[in-house]
């Protein structure tokens, strides 16, 4: 096709491309998503402090940059409207105020405890723009819920996308944003009744019960009883605690918890202990490693457009971990829980998103191979991986692959770079195990208790306070594989491989 022939069908399609345009004003008001609190709920009786925890400050100063650029420009007004980091507390507060006796911004999590607040919420918030016509702008919301006495009540996250309009007038900051906090605020209503009980039992206090709105009775009238549903997952992490680290300010961490499969219905069965599983490696992170929580990429449910962004793809490996990493500086830690799985007739793993087609893994998973190249390329000091997943097709919660049968695939694990240490499950064509209940992965359990410790101690190590991983690796095969082949008689036994000696 010649040059004017390309324009000239330019300007065929631009009326079109112009029409399929998505304008900011799609957010609508769009409270109606999640201004949907309840007067008389569980948690109408509770005063909230809300804290911005680091990576809320870094995101807000990046939305005001972006606002600042838009403003100069010749469409400014409504891409400055777009990228206003006060909306987003304004939001935010009008959602939780919607639900909370009081919800009122605090300095520090002292400052709301002193102040008399019943709950502290510590909101941290990641932000993915796109910049040209048709990218992706990805926003990530995680809230943790404590009590008085600083006892975690539930951690929640939300997540939303929207692509960049044609023209490029905004970065679809608000739509994405709306849809994180419809995410989130979502999250948060389904444990409300669990967080109002909670937050009663460390006050000291029995928990917190209010009386449906109505006219003042002249006698006592008797709360109504709440039956709150157990969560379909469980987040709650073992209560373990770990050598502190002295803190790396340069060290960063990427954690994802795969659980919710179902949420997008492509026939992948749930990961049940994901989400308890990444927060036990967090824990481990910010008390074993020193990585300070606003250096920790917290995903849960990561879809395949997350993964990309963060890790980046086999095009290009400057993804967000590589912008958070300080050339020669920064030790950089990763944890997946989630399904991994073969492609076609078995080969090369695949990481498997939330929202992958479990007949087209090859087209929608995320290779293990890129992972491990993309990791190499970074410029860390060193880069540890820590994998909760297998890659047989097969896992404790049934088939990844649907009516496919594994058992005849041969997975053939990538080699891992120089640089990179990298400590899986189990080998390549074993199952995952969980605990029987399904609170725990049987490898992350025993790998937390191993590292907080135990593997450490004779006879598996030297007790000299440090944890090698010649030590963890005794530990985990006289844990980890003893209690899978005595739970499932099935063999699994973790894999330790340090780069080039594969």
């Amino acid at each position: 096709m010649t040059a004017w022939m390309r324009r000239l069908a330019f300007l065929i399609l631009l009326p079109v491309l112009a029409a399929c345009a998505v304008p900011v004003e799609t957010a609508q008001d769009a409270h109606a998503a999640f201004d949907q609190g309840s007067p008389g709920g569980p948690l109408s009786g509770l005063a909230l402090g809300v804290v911005d925890g680091d990576s809320m400050r870094f995101a807000n100063n990046v939305l005001g940059a972006r606002q600042g650029l838009f403003r100069m420009g010749p469409m400014g007004v409504d891409g400055a409207a777009d990228a206003d980091p006060q909306q987003i507390p304004a939001d935010l507060g009008r959602a939780l105020g919607a639900r909370f006796r009081s919800a009122r911004p605090a300095a520090s999590v002292a400052e709301a405890v002193a102040r008399g607040d019943d709950v502290v919420l510590v909101v941290e918030l990641q932000v993915q723009l796109g910049y040209m016509s048709f990218d992706i702008t990805t926003i990530g919301l995680t809230g943790a819920f404590q009590g008085r006495d600083g006892a975690p009540l539930g951690k929640f996250s939300g997540n939303g996308q929207f692509a960049v309009p044609f023209p490029a007038s905004s970065s679809a900051v608000r739509p994405a944003w709306v849809a994180a906090l419809a995410d989130f605020m979502r999250r948060v209503d389904g444990a409300s009744g669990s967080i109002a009980s909670l937050s009663g039992q460390h006050r000291g206090a029995p928990p917190v019960a209010v009386a449906a709105p109505g006219p003042k009775a002249s006698v006592p009238v008797a709360p109504p009883v709440v039956a709150v549903a157990p969560p379909r997952f469980p987040a709650q992490a073992l209560a373990l605690s770990f050598h502190h680290a002295p803190e790396r300010p340069d060290d960063v961490a990427v954690i994802i918890g795969n659980a919710d499969y179902g949420r997008f219905g492509k026939d992948i069965p749930d990961v049940k202990p994901a989400y308890a599983d990444a927060e036990g490696m967090k824990a481990y992170a910010t008390q074993g490693l020193g990585i300070r929580e606003g250096n920790i990429i917290d995903l849960k449910d990561a879809t395949g457009a997350q993964m990309v962004r963060v890790f980046g793809n086999d095009k290009d490996y400057r993804g967000q971990l590589f912008d958070w990493v300080k050339p020669g500086k920064s030790r950089v830690f990763v944890y997946y829980a989630g399904h991994g799985a073969p492609g076609g007739q078995g080969g090369s793993p695949y990481l498997v998103p939330v929202d992958a087609d479990a007949a087209r893994i090859e087209l929608n998973g995320f290779p293990l191979k890129t992972l491990y190249d993309n990791l190499a390329r970074l410029p860390a000091e060193s880069v540890t991986v820590v994998l909760e997943a297998c890659f047989s097709g097969q896992s404790a919660a049934g088939s990844v692959l649907g009516q496919a049968s594994p058992v005849y695939f041969d997975v053939k694990p990538p080699p891992v770079p120089e640089k990179l240490t990298v400590i899986t499950a189990g080998s390549a064509n074993q199952v995952a195990s969980w605990e029987q209940d399904g609170s725990d992965g049987l490898f992350t359990k025993y790998f937390l208790l191993g590292m907080s410790g135990k593997a450490d101690a004779a006879p598996h190590g030297n007790g000299d306070g440090k944890v090698g991983l010649d030590e963890l690796d005794r530990y985990l095969k006289d844990t980890l594989t003893y209690w899978a082949r005595r739970y499932y008689g099935r063999d699994q036994q973790a894999r330790i491989v340090r780069g080039g000696l594969n």
